[in-house]
């Protein structure tokens, strides 16, 4: 019982090492391009899920702890769009 108690716990604290970034994305048009921005999103090593919203222009992404905004915002800027963290 103690073991699975431990495991539980070491699981929890896995899980909740993740962080939610926002990101402000400019140029995009269409639902294609919420598609490009997810996908690029997706790519990068640490993130774990991401959804793009077209009308606000912004992404949140949910990611490994230490994986940093500016890979990306790089990756979302080689698809051909704007990129910032918003703050």
């Amino acid at each position: 019982m103690k073991k699975v108690l431990l495991a539980m716990v070491a699981l929890v604290s896995i899980v909740g090492a993740d962080e939610l970034v926002n990101l402000k994305i400019e140029g995009m048009m269409c639902p294609a391009c919420v598609k490009n921005v997810k996908g690029s999103l997706n790519d990068v090593k640490g993130v774990k899920e991401s959804t793009v919203y077209l009308k606000e222009g912004k992404a949140e992404v949910k990611a490994a702890e230490g994986t940093k905004p500016e890979a990306m915002c790089d990756a979302v800027k080689k698809a051909g769009y704007g990129c910032s963290v918003a703050k």
